[in-house]
């Protein structure tokens, strides 16, 4: 009865004959709700950080490399037929073809509009991720993933195009955690969001069913393995398999309605073009791992790595099913692409976006391995709070400002997905222009340009008071065979590419593919109504009205490209009758070499 006593006391306000626990209650939740104000002030600020580098200078960013597939894919195309069939490569996601045909059919396309989906969904996984994840990892490992997912450079440059890489991150990344979650709790809600998000990781990106499949490999096994132990199933933690069998039938059931139709379909036509063509070159690995690390100095790629390697050692210990499922995602990868040979597979950057689901979980064992070591250290040394986070912070900060952000972000910059930002993080050679991985390893024309082949207008201009843009054409769609961005690191002026639509060759274009060679003009051709075309850093090169409320100074014509571009990059017909009609409206040109013409409005 003494304890009824006791309960009637605090419940009266009076203090418990023993040592009361109230105080240790009300201790505790004090802590909680001030772990509860930290977590989420740090999520906050990861999010304005992630925020500001995915938005900075993303309006004066234009359209380039394979975002142009998904437009080419949908010009004259019916809604149904995009919702059953797609294109390998390049238009191989349906609901982002339909937004850009939705897109077509109602306001027009901009560069905003159509990036509009990869920005949010890369800012909601700076939210999404390390909220699923406190509860397995604790609040200060998913605080610590919340910056790194912030400030990852491969996250904010998918973020900041229309291409469904930023979707896979993020709903690869949900659905490994709401398997987790689901595992952990058994809540049923976590078992129709896990559900969801797999399906729509497969929809964006059939690649994403190896993450997707994950968790439900290592159940299976997990219950082998109590089978051959002869243990009971019920010795297995988390839902009974059953359970994980309805889960898997019924995202399987959804994706085949989804997805099927359209993926047999390029089985007929072009899914052979690309897969099983490509050789896969394991120098390429430290360069991806180099990418996912998101810097550019060994040193840091090192450290980073191996706060991965303890924090998968941490969380098999204390999480072995989650921890397993995590460490399993890497030779899975590596399995399917052995398996699939994908073309282009001996650049680090074609791995890396197929293996994109494994930065956010790398980020998340680097996360896990920073406190381990913390944790380690803290054994021996006492470590205040403070220290921790200034250590924390110190490392985001590194790998941000050793990254390749700080080269890129240089205003004016119209050209900051490009591959020479994109492709490696070391710093940039000025001087020599871009060579990509993807130029086929027998190419026999040198594409590079050297800096003493730069037509000298570029410095001169650099040199000429103002700051008004500048129309560069033509503009090949391919990063490896666009040198444009080059040539702004000279002459710092804000770029208008150029472009016609009156070129009748993209018939000749095979259908749903464009290559690095292909001018915007061989697209921008095909579309009907010129209303649909509402570009902020691209326009006609005859509306010169356009041009001058623009406060355009000059207009540059390409007769040919440097280096031996010229074999890759035929002179277009075009050149011809834009010099007669801006000699006739503007007078002659007032500088010429044998690569570029230049008028002034």
């Amino acid at each position: 009865m003494r304890g009824i006593d006791e309960i009637r006391t605090a419940i009266a306000g009076q203090a418990l004959p023993s040592q009361s626990r109230v105080p240790n209650l009300r201790r505790m939740n004090f802590n909680w709700r001030r772990r509860e104000f930290a977590f989420a002030g740090i999520v906050a600020l990861a999010f304005l950080t992630g925020l500001f580098l995915r938005v900075y200078l993303l309006s004066d960013l234009v359209l380039m490399d394979d975002e142009w597939h998904g437009l080419h894919y949908t010009i004259g195309k019916s809604p149904v037929w995009l919702l059953t069939h797609f294109s390998i490569p390049g238009a191989t996601c349906i609901p982002l073809n339909f937004y850009t045909w939705a897109l077509a059919a109602t306001v027009g396309w901009s560069e905003t509009l159509l990036r509009l989906p990869s920005v949010l969904s890369g800012l909601l996984c700076i939210i999404v991720g390390p909220w699923l994840a406190r509860e397995l990892v604790g609040f200060r490992r998913a605080a610590l993933l919340a910056l790194l997912l912030a400030i990852s450079p491969m996250l904010i440059f998918y973020s900041r195009i229309c291409r469904p890489y930023s979707f896979v991150a993020l709903l690869s990344f949900a659905t490994i955690l709401l398997a987790a979650r689901w595992r952990q709790s058994g809540d049923r809600r976590h078992a129709l969001l896990f559900v969801a998000t797999g399906t729509l990781a497969v929809y964006f990106h059939l690649f994403a069913v190896i993450a997707v499949a994950a968790p439900f490999l290592i159940t299976v096994g997990a219950c082998l393995h109590a089978r051959w132990r002869k243990l009971p199933l019920t010795a297995v933690a988390g839902p009974p398999l059953r359970q994980w069998f309805a889960a898997a039938a019924a995202m399987a059931g959804l994706i085949a309605i989804l997805v099927l139709p359209a993926f047999i379909g390029s089985l007929r036509s072009t899914f052979f073009k690309v897969a099983l063509t490509g050789t896969l070159h394991w120098s390429s690995v430290p360069e991806v791992a180099m990418l996912f690390a998101g810097t550019g100095q060994p040193i840091l790629g090192g450290l980073f790595w191996a706060a991965v390697v303890g924090g998968a050692v941490m969380l098999f210990r204390r999480q072995p099913w989650f921890g397993v499922v995590l460490i399993a995602l890497y030779p899975l990868h590596v399995g399917a692409l052995l398996l699939s040979r994908p073309d282009a597979a001996q650049s680090a950057i074609v791995l890396a976006r197929y293996c994109l689901p494994l930065l956010p979980v790398s980020l998340l064992l680097a996360a896990c391995g920073f406190f381990s070591a913390l944790e380690v250290i803290g054994a021996r040394v006492a470590l205040r709070p403070a220290v921790v986070a200034a250590v924390g912070l110190a490392g985001v900060a590194a790998l941000a400002l050793t990254g390749p952000l700080p080269q890129c972000y240089v205003a004016p910059n119209n050209f900051t997905s490009h591959g020479a930002y994109q492709h490696r993080y070391g710093l940039i050679d000025w001087r020599r222009s871009f060579y990509s991985q993807l130029t086929p390893p027998d190419f026999p024309l040198v594409t590079t340009i050297r800096v003493d082949e730069v037509s000298p207008f570029y410095r001169q201009l650099n040199e000429t008071p103002g700051a008004a843009p500048i129309v560069e054409y033509p503009m090949p769609i391919g990063d490896h065979f666009n040198p444009l961005y080059y040539y702004q690191h000279f002459h710092h002026r804000p770029v208008l590419v150029g472009y016609t639509t009156t070129r009748t060759n993209s018939a000749a274009l095979p259908e749903g593919n464009i290559f690095g060679n292909t001018y915007i003009d061989q697209v921008l051709s095909r579309v009907r109504d010129p209303v649909q075309i509402r570009f902020r850093n691209a326009v006609g090169m005859e509306d010169l009205v356009a041009m001058r409320v623009r406060g355009v100074q000059f207009i540059l014509l390409h007769k040919r490209f440097e280096a031996q571009l010229a074999g890759v990059l035929a002179p277009l017909a075009e050149l011809e009758r834009l010099g007669k009609l801006y000699r006739e409206k503007l007078g002659r040109p007032i500088y010429e070499d044998s690569f570029i013409e230049v008028f002034q409005l």
